[in-house]
């Protein structure tokens, strides 16, 4: 390879790499732009157990149920180029939405159960069978053998691994840790919506999971859920969702069991911005 490259179709990317012997692993992290130092830690973690990294950016338009959402969701392009210059194993694919969900499109589609009903399943209907969608096709079409994914996510990551174990890819799920700035906030694309002050005040979201983090071992969840709702509310953002669950099955938690999550979803003047801790 010599300097950074960009591919705008899954076929140019195939050609790329079947005329580059020495590449016998790629992984894949997939993202929808607006590149941070969270996306950049997926990256170099891929490059170290990879010959190629392949960061797809899409914004994919089957996982926005708000119209609006997708309209304003940030797209920086040259930004998100300068920031992948820097990896000399990493390739950027910019597919386009017909190459995405070609016809035939390859994807035969799964039951999600309970992870489309609760949580973002509950307040984003038709979201998680987006993600779904796209990822097993991204995967697909540049036939990954890794596929990285941030923790901050947690229900979306249960999803993904349901999909490629159902759909049967020949493809590893990896769950990369939650990068956080100094005031605990997780880092997000939709950050870049927020002003500074608005980012102060999303610090409580981080604040609240602790506090849920510091109670879980000496109260019962529901005391602590209902307690944690009111130091939420303490604070400016509104709240949207507050739930302790099992990471795995999503099934209500229950102090003193194991692989408890607490997940946040909540509104910074009209941002929508989820974190996640485990328990």
């Amino acid at each position: 390879m010599t300097g950074f490259q960009t591919f705008y179709n899954f076929s140019s990317l195939q050609r790329f790499i079947s005329s580059n012997p020495s590449i016998a692993s790629v992984g894949i992290v997939p993202t929808m732009g607006a590149l941070h130092i969270g996306h950049l830690s997926l990256i170099e973690r891929a490059v170290g157990e990879n010959d190629l990294v392949v960061v797809t950016i899409f914004v994919n338009p089957k996982q926005f149920n708000n119209p609006k959402d997708l309209e304003n969701y940030p797209r920086v392009p040259e930004n998100d180029f300068s920031l992948l210059r820097q990896y000399q194993s990493v390739v950027a694919c910019i597919p386009e939405e017909n190459d995405v969900y070609p016809e035939p499109d390859p994807y035969p589609g799964v039951s999600l159960g309970i992870l489309d009903t609760v949580l973002e399943g509950k307040y984003r209907p038709g979201h998680f069978r987006g993600v779904a969608h796209v990822v097993h096709n991204l995967i697909y079409f540049t036939k990954a053998k890794r596929a990285y994914f941030g923790l901050k996510d947690i229900q979306q990551l249960s999803v993904i691994q349901l999909m490629v174990d159902e759909t049967q890819l020949p493809a590893s799920v990896i769950p990369c840790e939650t990068v956080r700035d100094k005031n605990g906030m997780a880092l997000s694309s939709r950050n870049l919506l927020l002003s500074q002050s608005d980012c102060a005040a999303a610090s409580i979201i981080f604040k609240t999971l602790d506090y849920v983090r510091k109670k879980i071992k000496k109260e019962q969840a529901e005391a602590v859920k209902k307690k944690a709702i009111d130091f939420f509310n303490s604070g400016p953002l509104k709240l949207e969702y507050l739930e302790l669950v099992n990471k795995n099955t999503f099934e209500p938690y229950t102090t003193g069991g194991a692989d408890g999550v607490c997940c946040i979803a909540a509104y910074c003047n009209n941002v929508r911005l989820i974190d996640n801790i485990l328990l």
